[in-house]
C-alpha cells in the first residue's frame, strides 16, 4: 500500500495508522525504530497512536513525523496534512478566573503622592547645595598635564622601527620616557597575533565548539556524549545555533543540503545524504573529526 492510500485509508484519523503500517511491512518492531531514530520507544508508540500530547509543542511532533516518514519512504507533506487534519491536539481556551477578572473591571485607585513630595523636596535640597557650593568657590576645571609640570622637553623624531630606550634610541627620547614614567615597562606585542582571526571562549578539554548555519528551515538534534540533548529546536532561514559540549556529539539534521557545519571554528563537510533523502546523521569526536 503507498503511503497515499494508507493516509486516504486513516480519513480523519492522524498519520499514526499509516506509520504503523509502514513499519510492520518492513518487519520492524517498535523498539528497532526507536533505537535507528534515536528516540524513546514511548515517543514511537504516540507517534503510530496519534497521541500527539506526549511529544509536547506542535514543532517538534512535525519534525518526529518527518523523520519517522523519511526512514519509512512516506511523503512528510503527507503526514503533515494527515496530522493537521485530524491528529493535532486542540487548541485550549485560557480560563480566566472570576476573582481576577473581577479586579480587572475595577476602576484603579489614586496611589499616593508622598514618595512624589519627598523626591521633590530631595532633588530641592541638593539643587540648593550645589548653588552654595558654586557660589563660594566658584567652578574650577583640572589644570593641563603641561601646565602644571612646567614646560615638558622637546623630544626628538624617532625613525619607523627604532626601539624605544634600546641603544638605537635617541637619548632625549629615552630620558623623557624615564621622567615620564620611571616605574613604567613596555610589554612587546604578542608576535604572530593575526587581527581577523575568530575570537572565541577556549573549550574544555574533550568539548568541542558547533555552529550551525541555516539557509533554509530545518530541525536539528544534538546529544553529547552522555546522552543529553544540548539542541533539539526548529531553526528558520537565515538563523544560526551555536554550542559546545562534550564529545563525542550524535548530530541529527533534518535538511541538511540547506545546513553549513562549523567545528572549533573551522568549516567542516557534512556526510553524504543516500539518494533521495534529506537527513544527515553523524558523530563529531573530540578532535573535531566528523563521522
Amino acid at each position: 500500500m503507498s503511503a497515499a492510500e494508507a493516509l486516504a485509508a486513516a480519513e480523519g484519523a492522524g498519520p499514526g495508522p499509516a506509520l504503523r503500517r509502514a513499519r510492520e511491512a518492513r518487519g520492524l518492531t517498535r523498539q528497532q525504530a526507536a533505537e535507528h531514530l534515536n528516540l524513546d520507544v514511548a515517543m514511537v508508540e504516540a507517534l503510530e497512536l496519534d497521541d500527539f500530547e506526549r511529544l509536547g509543542a506542535p514543532v517538534f511532533a512535525k519534525g518526529h513525523l518527518r523523520r519517522y516518514g523519511a526512514m519509512l519512504g512516506l511523503a512528510g507533506d503527507e503526514l503533515i496534512a494527515a496530522y493537521e487534519r485530524g491528529g493535532a491536539p486542540p487548541m485550549v481556551p485560557v480560563l480566566v478566573p472570576r476573582a481576577r477578572a473581577r479586579q480587572d473591571m475595577m476602576p484603579a485607585r489614586n496611589r499616593p503622592r508622598w514618595p512624589w513630595l519627598a523626591g521633590s523636596a530631595l532633588l530641592f535640597a541638593l539643587a540648593a547645595g550645589v548653588a552654595a557650593y558654586l557660589g563660594a568657590y566658584g567652578l574650577r576645571w583640572p589644570a593641563a598635564a603641561g601646565e602644571s609640570a612646567g614646560t615638558a622637553p622637546e623630544v626628538e623624531p624617532v625613525a619607523p622601527g627604532t626601539r624605544t630606550g634600546g641603544a638605537d634610541a635617541p637619548a632625549a627620547v629615552t630620558a623623557a620616557a624615564a621622567q615620564a614614567s620611571p616605574d613604567a615597562t613596555v610589554q612587546p606585542a604578542p608576535a604572530g597575533t593575526d587581527a581577523g582571526a575568530e575570537s572565541a571562549a577556549p573549550v574544555p578539554p574533550g568539548h568541542v565548539r558547533v555552529r550551525l548555519a541555516f539557509v533554509a528551515d530545518s530541525w536539528a538534534e544534538v546529544y553529547d556524549g552522555s546522552g543529553q540533548a544540548v539542541l533539539y529546536d526548529l531553526a528558520r532561514a537565515g538563523t544560526q545555533r551555536s554550542i559546545a559540549a562534550a564529545a563525542p556529539l550524535s548530530v541529527t539534521i533534518g535538511n541538511a543540503p540547506a545546513v553549513t557545519l562549523a567545528v572549533n571554528g573551522r568549516t567542516a563537510t557534512l556526510p553524504a545524504v543516500p539518494g533521495g533523502g534529506t537527513v544527515a546523521r553523524f558523530r563529531i569526536e573530540a578532535d573535531g573529526t566528523v563521522r
